[in-house]
């Protein structure tokens, strides 16, 4: 089976690069703008992952706690920030996020994050 991801950012250069590499890579890619239409789009139909930006209209915080809340551990959650502090991690996980990835990140790297996400859903890799 193809893992769906849905990618949601509102930087659309940074959407279209990370789905493109991810997709590359075999993944079955979504998109969304936001967090609010990413929400609906995991309603329609549940990813496996899902890339979420943590600086949005809709905040990453209340998207991952959304998905959290509806889907507990069977959708895996990373939330990319541009900011490398310890408090955007803590409260990150704290919200229920699986892992915490500092832009930029090189598709190599998300691919390893996610591929290792699939391969031990209930493990959660370091980030």
């Amino acid at each position: 089976m193809t893992p769906r991801v849905l990618v949601i950012d509102d930087d659309d250069a940074c959407r279209r690069s990370i789905a493109s590499a991810l997709a590359r890579s075999g993944f079955d890619v979504t998109t969304a703008n936001d967090g609010e239409p990413g929400l609906r789009l995991a309603e329609i139909s549940t990813p496996d992952l899902v890339v979420v930006d943590y600086n949005m209209p809709t905040g990453g915080l209340a998207v991952v706690r959304a998905l959290k809340q509806r889907h507990g551990a069977a959708i895996y959650v990373a939330v990319l920030t541009g900011d490398d502090v310890p408090d955007i991690r803590d409260v990150c996980i704290d919200a229920g996020a699986d892992a915490v990835l500092i832009k930029p990140i090189t598709p190599n790297a998300l691919r390893r994050v996610l591929t290792d996400a699939v391969r031990a859903p209930d493990a959660t890799p370091a980030a």
